[in-house]
């Protein structure tokens, strides 16, 4: 991890309100021109993957990275709407150089991000983040020297409902237990599991009923999803029996909460706790070990220890978990 402070990149890539900085026109054409100055030259025609989630500014944001990675000559692709795992998988599945996700994630409907992923499908390490925002504020400095004007300018990338689908039957042929007779409750955040999830669960034969699943580019998070689980977990505990499950995902689905069958919420320290003992019992869990963050409870590490399974800390974010399950070769790990 750098000692240097990043201002644009966080802790899960480029935040900020749709039409004010970073997130401007000219900013958002910059951030793509340098991502496709700084991809490896060690192919004369780099290959980007892009997708977004449904908020209203998505597509203009997109469309504005994706007219920067071509001024380079980088060939962009666009999935459309999909889940940021989903971009994750396809940059490394289908060997592009990068993907980028415009998302703010769990955020109201006027924000948006950018995030950005290597061709191995993880997210950028700070010191490779700090230097391509170093050379983004220069640009900012000198606009004069940037090639918008002559960038020739390209339509708004329609969406390849293929790469979606590969990822979905990448997600189906890696679920091996018969999950055919589940009824779930799903919620779908009015984001991007509302166009994957329906999918995803028929191909598995569940059985399941969608909530906030009619994105309209504002209702996004909006009193639902992962941020409030409650909700599923209310009309489950009141469905009598009707459901054995409830999932509540966020705005670009990489998140997710889930409640039981009597209605009470398991947040994921619950899960980390499940799947570590499913896993040791199948003799998956390397090490007997699992990565979780510095807010994780610390009744999990107690019940952990309790079956066996040592449990490590890292700073709060998703690719400090990962960079921790790297360097000690352990299998799983998650946020609360």
């Amino acid at each position: 991890m750098t000692s240097q402070k990043r201002e644009l990149f966080g802790t899960d890539g480029i935040r900020g309100v749709a039409g004010e900085f970073p997130l401007t026109k000219e900013s958002t054409f910059l951030i793509g021109r340098e991502l496709g100055h700084d991809l490896p030259r060690s192919r004369p025609r780099a290959r980007v993957i892009i997708g977004q989630d449904t908020r209203e500014s998505s597509r203009w944001i997109a469309d504005r990275v994706a007219l920067g990675l071509t001024s380079c000559g980088v060939e962009v692709q666009s999935a459309g709407v999909i889940t940021t795992p989903g971009v994750a998988y396809l940059a490394r599945s289908r060997k592009y150089e990068a993907g980028v996700v415009i998302s703010a994630s769990h955020n109201p409907w006027m924000d948006n991000g950018i995030k950005v992923f290597s061709g191995d499908g993880f997210k950028l390490p700070d010191s490779h983040e700090l230097a391509i925002e170093q050379e983004i504020f220069s640009l900012l400095r000198d606009p004069g020297h940037h090639n918008e004007a002559t960038a020739k300018a390209t339509p708004t990338l329609p969406g390849d409902a293929g790469l979606r689908a590969a990822y979905i039957g990448w997600l189906r042929e890696n679920i091996s237990a018969d999950v055919s007779g589940l009824r779930v409750l799903v919620d779908c955040a009015n984001g991007a599991a509302a166009v994957e999830a329906p999918e995803v669960f028929r191909e598995c034969h569940v059985h399941a009923s969608f909530v906030q699943a009619s994105p309209d580019g504002k209702n996004i998070n909006k009193q639902c999803g992962a941020l409030h689980p409650e909700n599923v977990a209310l009309s489950i505990g009141g469905s009598k029996g009707a459901f054995d499950l409830g999932i509540t995902f966020d705005g670009d689905a990489d998140r997710a909460l889930f409640s039981d069958a009597a209605g009470h919420v398991v947040n994921g320290d619950g899960v980390l706790l499940l799947a570590a003992r499913d896993m040791k019992a199948r003799g998956v869990l390397r090490g007997n070990t699992i990565v979780a963050t510095t807010m994780s409870n610390m009744g999990l590490e107690i019940a952990l220890r309790n079956s066996g399974i040592s449990m490590q800390r890292a700073n709060v974010g998703d690719k400090y978990v990962l960079e921790q399950m790297l360097k000690t070769g352990a299998t799983l790990g998650g946020e609360q």
